[in-house]
């Protein structure tokens, strides 16, 4: 009776083990996409701010361009922020919902295609161990036999 009193709680004593280690494994996969998509954002991030300033100067140039062919300084710079101001009280008036669905939509389709991703590596690394797991069964039945 006693032996089956250690056993089951070295069987719980695994099982304890078993269920913190797959919950350190949960968050290391979880801070491990934060981090993939904190970095992504980061990145663009930057890329849209180098690409936003060459925008500024290059309309800016464009303006005063414009105000030059004019003879009218302000004239060049209502010209090119006309298009800008059009849209964006179209933008403000109408709350386009396709646009806010589409970003959303792209975000969770991200998502999801690194999760398949991870699950079909965890796949391949299940087809390729079945050497290791055979000796883990043969460790393990050879400890019940003590």
């Amino acid at each position: 009776m006693d032996d089956l009193g250690s056993r089951i709680k070295h069987v719980s004593n695994e099982l304890k083990h078993y269920v913190e280690a797959r919950l350190e494994l949960s968050v290391i996969n979880i801070s491990e996409q934060v981090a993939y998509w904190i970095g992504k954002a980061i990145q663009n991030l930057f890329g849209y701010t180098i690409l936003a300033l060459g925008l500024v100067f290059g309309l800016t140039a464009l303006a005063i361009y414009l105000g030059e062919l004019l003879d009218e300084e302000w004239a060049g710079y209502l010209i090119v922020a006309s298009p800008f101001l059009i849209v964006g009280l179209i933008l403000v008036l109408t709350k386009p919902t396709l646009i806010a669905g589409k970003i959303q939509q792209d975000i969770l389709s991200e998502l999801l295609s690194s999760f398949d991703k991870k699950d079909k590596q965890k796949e391949v690394k299940k087809l390729t161990a079945p050497a290791s797991s055979e000796t883990l069964n043969q460790k393990t039945t050879s400890g019940h036999g003590e």
